[in-house]
């Protein structure tokens, strides 16, 4: 199987670096190109109320931006073939249609082992994605070691 684009999925977290380890290790066995995203979701139902919604996802989006850049300077520094996007939206959904209109082979997402909120709500959208790419899916542990590998076909 030719693996030309990975697509990963990044918070800043710990979990994104491991993530981008991995799909570094894989890209560089293929020659493939890395797509780095961020996705600003929603802000959660009643914000609006403390906070003017415009204002605050232009902060997020400016704050993501800068993470991004460095971010993606430090990807580039390790592997060249790194490029990132930024997006609003939901994250598996995004996701998912990105790796449709970028034609990309891999996706590779954090799915951490520790039980905690966040890790479960990781564990959530990596499952999703799962379900809903048109490409496999490399789900990646936060300590680097691989949780699952799965092909759901684009008819899904």
């Amino acid at each position: 199987m030719k693996i030309e684009r990975i697509l990963v999925p990044i918070d800043f977290t710990r979990c994104s670096h491991a993530v981008l380890k991995r799909a570094i290790d894989v890209a560089r066995e293929h020659d493939s190109e890395i797509v780095l995203v961020h996705v600003i979701e929603p802000l959660p139902y009643g914000v609006g109320r403390w906070t003017e919604p415009t204002q605050t996802l232009e902060h997020y989006a400016e704050a993501a931006r800068t993470q991004l850049d460095r971010f993606t300077d430090a990807a580039l520094g390790i592997y060249p073939k790194c490029t990132s996007e930024l997006h609003f939206g939901i994250l598996h959904e995004i996701v998912s249609e990105l790796a449709r209109k970028l034609s990309v082979d891999l996706i590779v997402v954090a799915a951490p082992s520790q039980p905690r909120y966040l890790e479960r709500i990781r564990r959530s959208v990596a499952e999703k994605l799962v379900r809903q790419a048109a490409c496999p899916v490399l789900a990646v542990h936060a300590d680097g070691g691989v949780d699952q590998e799965d092909h759901v076909s684009a008819s899904a």
